[in-house]
Parts: C-alpha cells; sequence; structure tokens
C-alpha cells in the first residue's frame, strides 16, 4: 500500500515497527461524492484517514436536519475519533467529492494509543482541533447567513489554502442555507474584493479583510 499518511501527524510519531502493524492492518476504500462512509449513531469499529477527497463530517440536529460541523482533509489525520472511546459514531461522514480513505480498525489504533505516548499526544491535539472547530459551527449556526458563510470561507481556507476546491453548493450545505442565498452572498462578497469566483473553485483573495468582516459581524 502507498502510505504516504504514516509520514504525516499523529502516525509519523510511532516507531517503525508500530506503523508496520497499522499498515498490515489498514485497508483502501473509495466512495463517489455523496456516499456515506459511515452514519451517527453506528458502532465506531474503524477511524478513517482521507487520502483523497475530502468529508464532510454531518450532525443531526432537534428538527432532522443535518448540521455539517466539521470536515476531514488529507491534512486532518483521522476521522471517526468516536471510536476512541467506543461510543456511537457522534456523526455521520459523507463524501463531499470522489473520495479514497483508508479503514483502520479501532482495537488496533486504541492499543497504539495506549502504548505510544508520542502518538497519543498527537491524537490529543486532534481532539483538541476538532473540538474547536465543532464550537465554532455551534457557536455561529444561528448566526446571520453572512456571519456563517464568512466562517465556513475562512474554515476552508485552513483547510485547503486560498484555494479553495467547493461549489456555492456546497458552501450552502456547510452553511445551512439554501444555494440562493449562498450565491447572494457570495456575490456581494466578489463585489467587496474578498473573493473571486471560478468554475469549481472559490479562491479568497483577502482572507485577512474577510476575517475583519466576521469579527466586526460578531459584535
Amino acid at each position: 500500500m502507498d502510505t504516504p499518511w504514516l509520514q504525516q501527524d499523529p502516525f509519523r510519531r510511532l516507531p517503525v515497527p508500530a506503523r508496520a502493524v497499522l499498515n498490515r492492518a489498514a485497508e483502501v476504500a473509495r466512495y463517489q461524492a455523496g456516499e456515506t462512509v459511515f452514519r451517527e449513531g453506528e458502532p465506531p469499529e474503524s477511524l478513517w484517514v482521507v487520502r483523497r477527497g475530502w468529508v464532510q463530517l454531518v450532525m443531526r440536529t432537534a428538527n432532522g436536519k443535518g448540521l455539517t460541523v466539521d470536515l476531514s482533509t488529507p491534512d486532518d489525520g483521522l476521522f471517526g475519533l468516536s471510536a476512541f472511546c467506543g461510543m456511537s459514531y457522534l456523526t455521520s461522514a459523507v463524501a463531499a467529492t470522489p473520495l479514497v480513505v483508508v479503514r483502520l480498525p479501532a482495537p488496533v489504533v486504541r492499543q497504539l494509543v495506549a502504548a505510544q505516548a508520542a502518538f497519543a499526544a498527537a491524537v490529543v491535539r486532534l481532539f483538541s482541533r476538532r473540538f474547536h472547530h465543532m464550537a465554532e459551527t455551534y457557536a455561529t449556526a444561528f448566526a446571520p447567513v453572512e456571519l456563517r458563510i464568512a466562517s465556513v470561507l475562512l474554515r476552508l481556507e485552513e483547510a485547503f489554502g486560498a484555494t479553495l476546491p467547493v461549489t456555492r453548493r456546497q458552501v450552502a450545505e456547510l452553511a445551512g442555507t439554501t444555494v440562493e442565498t449562498a450565491i447572494r452572498v457570495s456575490n456581494r462578497l466578489r463585489r467587496e474584493r474578498l473573493l473571486t469566483m471560478r468554475r469549481g473553485e472559490i479562491v479568497l483573495v483577502d482572507s485577512v479583510g474577510l476575517s475583519q468582516k466576521l469579527r466586526a459581524a460578531a459584535r
């Protein structure tokens, strides 16, 4: 198996023999955009690593709608972190694009966490970052739509850099709004010279200005 994922956090914290154990246990899986990797409430038998594409982590709200609370990309290490606790999956994982992932049996990863302190510390940092992103999502869930969209764009920049491989439909899903509203807000942000748009992409040309706009709107 091609294993560049073993050279990044948290796996690079493992000694070579432990990485070999993990590699032998790993399986590659492929999904089309819109397919579900796992569902909220299912037993967490595996942890997952994105090799290509990206994943939306979606939680059902009280009214039955889906709220995207975070995303996972090839730079994010692991998703499906509920498997560390033995609880059911807290979210569903839905392929936002054609997706290639590595499936890791949860018991194997838990054993490595128990045995390898540096690996465990890196996993804790993953938990912290994921919690931070989810808290930000909840903090803006009922904010004005322009603030929600600005927050989504800045989160995507953190994952992908200035060129965001997303459509305005995907931005609408991530922000919990309609496509029409996402188009209207993005056109306004373009007129303010904060972003530009290309086919299948949004380019942030002034993320500092967008961040300032977000902070001002939150006051």
